[in-house]
């Protein structure tokens, strides 16, 4: 944790991220629904944050344009799964776009491999000692696959209730993880221009394909 939270650190103020800290303790949900944790802040109702998307965007728009934050985040799921969490580190990021949302997944992209490359050299011994350790594959340049791209391979592979603008359930995903690891040698991939269907209403539609 120490590791990856320094790489995080390091890498992002190298590349003019601005580090910022955000209320944990606010007025109401973070991202709406019921999975928050109420209390009473001397007689008033409160929350704790389920994420700092809030207070990022107000950042971006405040002119900051990159910024990051390495902070709690709390989750009220009645969930056992390794999906979901109560509480945990959230490793934030948010960047102004200019042009392109390929800005962002630029520096994501090479934000992860820096992390990769930086446990692969400094914490050999302490990956060794986990009993259940495999060294992770992926490429210097990580592979990129439009969603198109992956139903396909699914298609192919004989994956037949995959829909072509749903999402992909954890089966399918986990299925194209085992098919890009034979085809390609990588366990890290991009997927990306997900159908307009799945995606949320302020997402940015393709200006080539409806």
């Amino acid at each position: 944790q120490s590791r990856v939270g320094n790489e995080f650190r390091k890498f992002l103020l190298d590349k003019n991220f601005v580090e910022i800290h955000t209320p944990k303790l606010i007025a109401g949900s973070s991202e709406g629904g019921a999975d928050v944790f109420r209390l009473e802040y001397h007689g008033q109702p409160a929350c704790l944050a389920q994420s700092p998307q809030l207070h990022k965007q107000m950042s971006i728009c405040a002119g900051f344009e990159r910024v990051f934050e390495i902070g709690p985040v709390f989750r009220a799921e009645k969930s056992f799964t390794h999906r979901h969490l109560c509480e945990f580190t959230g490793l934030d990021v948010e960047m102004a776009i200019k042009m392109h949302y390929f800005e962002v997944m630029d520096v994501v992209d090479k934000l992860f491999v820096a992390i990769f490359n930086s446990l692969k050299t400094n914490c050999k011994k302490d990956l060794e000692a986990v009993a259940t350790y495999k060294p992770l594959k992926y490429l210097q340049n990580t592979l990129r696959l439009t969603y198109e791209e992956g139903i396909q391979m699914l298609k192919e592979d004989g994956v037949v209730e995959v829909k072509p603008y749903g999402d992909l359930n954890t089966e399918a995903e986990k299925r194209l993880g085992q098919l890009v690891l034979e085809k390609h040698d990588t366990e890290f991939y991009i997927l990306h221009r997900y159908p307009l269907a799945v995606r949320p209403f302020y997402t940015m539609p393709c200006d080539d394909n409806p």
